[in-house]
């Protein structure tokens, strides 16, 4: 039976709510006057872009498939400009400091799964 909830528990932990992405959107690098938007149904990437000679920073939601080199440039190309671009695909990875994907639920049944085949439990 423990064997069973842990099982649940982990395959729970993996699987996401099917809602829709949030990333920040705005022309700065500060967070604290970036608003969160939720991202339209086709846009499922977010995306932080640096312009190198003026230093602006551009977050937006934006398209998985349009996370290369040249539809970024296309669409915020500024002549010369050397242009910097990351894409992510979790809640608010666009921040100033983002890490990587992950909850506290996460963390927990993690350590939990650690500490059961520390112990040796059977699992699969």
């Amino acid at each position: 039976m423990e064997n069973i909830l842990l099982r649940s528990l982990l395959v729970l932990s993996l699987c996401s709510v099917g809602s829709a992405l949030s990333c920040f959107e705005c022309n700065s690098d500060n967070d604290a006057i970036c608003p969160r938007k939720e991202c339209a149904a086709n846009y499922d990437a977010c995306l932080n872009v640096t312009i190198m000679a003026s230093k602006q920073v551009l977050r937006r939601c934006w398209m998985n498939q349009r996370c290369h080199d040249r539809a970024v440039r296309a669409e915020f190309g500024k002549g010369a400009d050397v242009i910097s671009s990351v894409c992510c695909n979790w809640d608010l990875c666009n921040s100033r400091q983002s890490g990587t994907p992950g909850t506290d639920l996460n963390l927990f049944l993690l350590s939990l799964l650690a500490a059961s085949v520390g112990l040796h439990l059977p699992w699969f």
